[in-house]
């Protein structure tokens, strides 16, 4: 079965300093909490956390960042967000 992951865009922290905004202040323009944030960004960092991003926050990001930006909602989502395909077995879903 193949299921979609949503993560952040490596280069996130450099768009959003260019729109003007502290990644702290994005996240509040955003309605997302900072630490969702830093959890997306520094996955490494964040052991316990499991899987990608929830599609409504790839949504919060992508709008926020599209009427920063002065972009549609679409081109901010493909500029944030990477989608990764993975392959997930039958037996980790139990």
């Amino acid at each position: 079965m193949k299921t979609t992951r949503l993560e952040l865009n490596p280069q996130f922290p450099t768009l959003v300093a260019r729109a003007g905004l502290s990644q702290r202040a994005f996240a509040r323009r955003a309605g997302v909490s900072f630490s969702t944030i830093m959890g997306l960004s520094h996955p490494e960092l964040h052991p316990g956390r499991r899987g990608g991003m929830q599609l409504r926050t790839a949504w919060l990001l992508a709008n926020a960042y599209g009427e920063i930006a002065r972009i549609d909602a679409d081109t901010a989502f493909h500029l944030l967000i990477i989608e990764r395909c993975t392959e997930v077995s039958p037996t980790s879903l139990s």
